[in-house]
């Protein structure tokens, strides 16, 4: 069984065939999920992506989902992951109403509800208000937060483990990812010595905004399943975290690592390629 997976991040297994514009790891292939696949018609059995197509155009999610089509066998799977809107949604309308309804009510909560709603889509620099925020939360705040993003948040609370793990994929990072880092920081030099600070900053939001951190479109059960529909998919149903279609999907650690569900906020989706 051929398995893909699209914008791995540093969330992979080696018993897939991993892809990412930004390779964490010489075992990742570097393409541009805005372009055309690299790959032959119908190779694979199964395609992941998780938490991918919130951050490009609807034009864009929409090519890569057809090109996922491309490539799957006939009967193969596609699982996508992405950002609940209405979760999120319904969660800041229960938010508003505790904290108009009560004279102590949750404003740490409800001010994290709007950042996770809003922050992603309109930063304009890296980590926006939400990394400043998770790096102050108090203790008390931090249940309803994990509740919501998981472990995405204990990077901030100094979590040793996860610290250590970062310093581990950075020992592993590709040259492409360092290049990356470096171009950047040349080409912010350059524009400031050209058009001065405020055009600095002009150059690096824009490449903030394609740089796959801000969301640029958001989700939910009806437009995720209409994209599937559309791209030709059948027998398209919302999953959960630890069930899949996929064979043996478990044992690869994608959405669930070690009992513990990775993006808790996430809306989970799968169809059949016709």
């Amino acid at each position: 069984m051929k398995l893909l997976n699209i914008g791995c991040g540093a969330t992979y297994h080696p018993a897939w065939v991993n892809i990412d514009v930004e390779p964490v790891s010489k075992e990742i292939l570097r393409h541009d999920a805005t372009t055309p696949l690299p790959l032959e018609d119908g190779c694979f059995d199964v395609c992941y992506c998780s938490h991918v197509l919130e951050h490009l155009s609807r034009d864009e999610a929409r090519l890569l989902v057809t090109e996922i089509h491309r490539v799957l066998k006939p009967g193969g799977i596609i699982r996508l992951v992405v950002p609940d809107l209405e979760g999120i949604v319904r969660a800041y309308l229960s938010t508003l109403e505790q904290v108009l309804s009560t004279t102590e009510g949750d404003e740490l909560s409800y001010d994290w509800i709007m950042l996770e709603l809003l922050d992603q889509m309109v930063r304009g620099a890296s980590e926006g208000k939400m990394g400043p925020f998770l790096k102050k939360c108090p203790p008390e705040a931090r249940a309803f937060i994990a509740a919501r993003i998981g472990t995405e948040a204990e990077r901030f609370w100094g979590n040793e483990q996860v610290q250590h793990g970062t310093l581990t994929q950075l020992s592993e990072m590709s040259p492409v990812w360092f290049i990356g880092k470096i171009r950047y920081f040349l080409m912010s030099g350059c524009a400031w010595l050209l058009v001065g600070r405020r055009g600095m900053r002009a150059v690096r939001e824009g490449w903030l905004r394609t740089s796959g951190e801000v969301h640029r479109w958001m989700y939910d059960r009806f437009s995720l399943g209409r994209l599937l529909r559309e791209a030709r998919f059948d027998e398209i149903a919302v999953s959960t975290p630890d069930m899949s279609r996929i064979p043996g999907f478990a044992a690869y650690e994608l959405d669930v690592v070690a009992g513990v569900v990775r993006k808790p906020d996430s809306l989970f989706m799968e169809g059949v390629r016709l």
